[in-house]
């Protein structure tokens, strides 16, 4: 029963569709971020450009710089690979700057083949000859040798090249490299953590032959890409295998520029949170790679490619036209920009960019430590923005007037992007609200013509219920303004009327019932229309009898004023109508009035299929009370107290008694409404007066002093209703005096 009572039809219609929906649209693009989308990720990736290249800044450390194996050096000294020797020349020449530290992204993996020696060696397993070069030095006789002296004459970095793989692998492959063991990292994380599981993954690597890493050390060049091909990020840190960490050249030039022999990683449950060597923190997403901040570019002289560091052609080192002192202090990267060496990269700033220069970002935002930050929290901070978003859309759309929905909305997606991009810019945060405005970008449209809908509905209800029984104006109001009443029940101030016909029943059974249905539509239509044009709400027709309330649906200030003047004004029209009236049809036409204003229960009652819009209470009561009054009085219309005052500056009435209604115990004033203010002639404001004097006299039981006011009153007004009415009360009193604690109320003993 409980549970009937809780999906019964009024309360399932109480939930706004509008929230119903928005809320499931909400959580829907709650799970699709959760999911995770392609689509959308590509999108997201393209905002977060836009919001790069808007927020970009020019390199801030002043100590990297390019040393590039361009196509004017290839032109210049032949293909690549070149000769070791040729290698060694140009390391020399770069050391003879004394940089800080110099990076090959370039991996030699295998010996020089134009060396002496391996020609020798070459010949001798491939043909079984053994030649004798006569005339060369011996120590010129092994190209790779001679790499390895110049690598040793400074503080050098030979780049390695990781073979990704998409799971964690138990061992590491043999042999893959003896001079490595993951000794330069410190691991300090949760306890029961392995900080694999979170690292990008390798099953292999190529490195250089091994003379050569004895003279330098080793640090992994790749570039990682997103979907679309950009780098975006990249791996200061990868795994291959347990117990073994390979750091990036970016993060080993810096270990080596500092002099330091470990970098820590900091982890906790949720992946790895920042590295540091000492001082220096690094930040980085939860699988170790850093988020670039790339740097402000130029167009590279005589190609189409772009760089963000002073960049030296390594020809140039090596012919000297380029002095090797512009490398002083400067942690070098010897790289390519030759297009058929395959090392350009797409970038957010530039779809051609040297992939050595990607690297020595890294280092530049390491160095000035504005490198982009995601922190592990950031997911949990976009779901929250998701379910704000949702939340407010669906509040203000079910809430709020379109125009300011559409306003607030269009505000909220420009401070998402505001948002963004100061958090970016000032923070190094990457915001990226793309989940947030496309969550805004769905549910508002949505949302917006379930609202369309819905109120057309309503507007079709409200025309339903109300189209023929408020004026035009208030029907349009009502459609407009929906939210301006309620069809739920609500309690408000109104003013109540009720009409009826004297008579009628005699009436219905002397007239044929077509003729009696004629001459109620020519009786009721004008009395409608009066109603109406006087913004009153026409609540029921009974027969012969009309309800109508002022002050709802359609709220209004002056509702007991337009009620009164609505009454006067049919009793005009009805008296130029009761002749006409009397000659078609017969029978004369009599109505009497009821109008009380108080506080009201308004809204739809009934059944929950079969309901009408009314009023109920005391204040409805007492209104239908009075109609009926006017018999006893002789009067046409009878008001309440709270009218007679709210509406005394546009109505002349007469204090016409106290009475006690049916049901009641305490007495009530009660007023006959005579017409506008001012319509008063000279006689009739003397009867007035002496019947006023003659009800206070009454109250004072001087009965006879009170009938010669009567008296007066009725010579001047033989017809006047209440003169009569009170005349003959005073003299049944004088026979039969009323009770000692009379206060002057006239109990009625009927309803009617």
């Amino acid at each position: 029963m409980r549970w009937r009572r809780l999906f019964s039809r009024r309360v399932l219609r109480r939930i706004s569709l509008v929230w119903v929906v928005g809320m499931l649209l909400t959580m829907l693009c709650l799970g699709l971020f959760v999911a995770g989308m392609e689509i959308v990720d590509t999108f997201s990736h393209k905002l977060y450009d836009a919001l790069l290249q808007r927020v970009h800044s020019p390199p801030q450390s002043g100590r990297v710089a390019i040393v590039d194996i361009d196509e004017a050096s290839l032109e210049a000294y032949g293909q690549w690979p070149w000769p070791r020797y040729l290698t060694a020349q140009l390391t020399d020449r770069v050391l003879d700057g004394n940089p800080a530290v110099v990076a090959f992204d370039v991996v030699f993996a295998e010996a020089d083949r134009t060396s002496p020696a391996q020609l020798q060696r070459d010949l001798l397993r491939g043909m079984n000859l053994e030649v004798e070069i006569k005339g060369l030095p011996p120590e010129l006789s092994d190209y790779d040798q001679l790499l390895a002296n110049a690598l040793a004459r400074g503080t050098t970095i030979l780049g390695c090249a990781m073979h990704p793989c998409p799971t964690m692998v138990n061992e590491p492959p043999p042999g893959s490299d003896p001079l490595y063991e993951g000794s330069r990292f410190f691991l300090r994380g949760a306890q029961g953590v392995s900080i694999n599981t979170y690292l990008t993954q390798a099953d292999d690597l190529t490195v250089s032959i091994p003379v050569l890493r004895q003279s330098s050390q080793t640090a992994f060049f790749n570039a990682t890409v997103d979907v679309d091909n950009v780098v975006r990020s990249n791996p200061l840190i990868w795994a291959l295998g347990p117990q073994r960490i390979y750091p990036s050249l970016a993060l080993e030039a810096i270990r080596l520029d500092r002099g330091l022999n470990q970098c820590m990683v900091e982890y906790d449950e949720g992946g790895v949170v920042r590295l540091r060597l000492h001082e220096l923190a690094i930040p980085c997403t939860k699988a170790g790679r850093m988020v670039i901040n790339y740097r402000s570019v130029q167009q590279q002289p005589g190609t189409d490619l772009l760089s963000s560091f002073p960049v030296y052609p390594a020809g140039g080192l090596l012919d000297g036209t380029i002095d090797p002192a512009v490398l002083t202090n400067q942690i070098v990267f010897v790289g390519t920009s030759a297009i058929g060496l395959r090392d350009i990269r797409a970038t957010p700033m530039a779809q051609l960019f040297s992939g050595v220069e990607i690297h020595a970002t890294m280092v530049d935002n390491i160095l000035a430590g504005d490198a982009l930050i995601i922190p592990n929290w950031m997911e949990g901070a976009q779901f929250v923005a998701i379910l704000l978003m949702g939340l407010l859309i669906t509040l203000l759309i079910s809430r709020g007037r379109s125009w300011l929905s559409f306003l607030l909305t269009a505000f909220m997606l420009g401070l998402c992007l505001v948002t963004a991009i100061l958090l970016l810019k000032y923070k190094q945060l990457v915001f990226l609200p793309t989940w947030t405005m496309l969550s805004a970008l769905l549910l508002y449209p949505v949302l917006t013509m379930i609202k369309f809908w819905q109120e057309e509905r309503q507007k079709k209800h409200v025309r339903e219920m109300f189209g023929t029984m408020v004026s035009r104006d208030v029907l349009r109001y009502l459609e407009t303004n929906p939210e301006s009443f309620s069809l739920r029940g609500e309690r408000t101030e109104a003013t109540i009327f009720f009409s009826d016909v004297a008579g009628f029943t005699t009436m219905s059974e002397q007239l044929p019932p077509g003729q009696l249905t004629v001459l109620l539509n020519k009786y009721l239509t004008p009395m409608t229309d009066i109603i109406l044009g006087h913004g009153g709400f026409v609540d029921k027709y009974e027969g012969d009898a009309i309800m109508a309330e002022w002050g709802v649906p359609f709220r209004a200030d002056n509702h007991a004023a337009e009620a009164c003047l609505a009454a006067i004004e049919q009793q005009e029209r009805l008296a130029t109508l009761r002749p006409v009236l009397e000659r078609e049809f017969g029978p004369t036409l009599h109505v009497r009035m009821g109008i009380n204003t108080g506080t009201v229960t308004a809204g739809n009652m009934g059944s929950d299929t079969r309901f009408s819009y009314t009023v109920m209470g005391d204040a409805v009561n007492f209104a239908s009370r009075l109609e009926p009054t006017n018999k006893e009085y002789g009067t046409d219309i009878l008001i309440g107290e709270a009218t007679a005052q709210a509406a005394r500056d546009l109505i002349e009435v007469r204090f016409l008694d106290k009475i006690v209604v049916k049901g009641k115990t305490e007495p009530v004033n009660v007023y006959e409404l005579l017409g506008k203010r001012g319509c008063l002639d000279e006689d009739r404001k003397k009867v007035v007066s002496l019947y006023t004097e003659a009800l206070h006299l009454h109250w004072e039981q001087r009965w006879q002093d009170a009938l010669d006011r009567l008296d007066t009153a009725l010579g001047i007004d033989p017809a006047d209703g209440p003169s009569q009415t009170l005349s003959t009360r005073i003299n049944t009193y004088r026979d039969a005096p009323p009770p000692s604690d009379w206060q002057g109320e006239y109990v009625r003993a009927t309803k009617d």
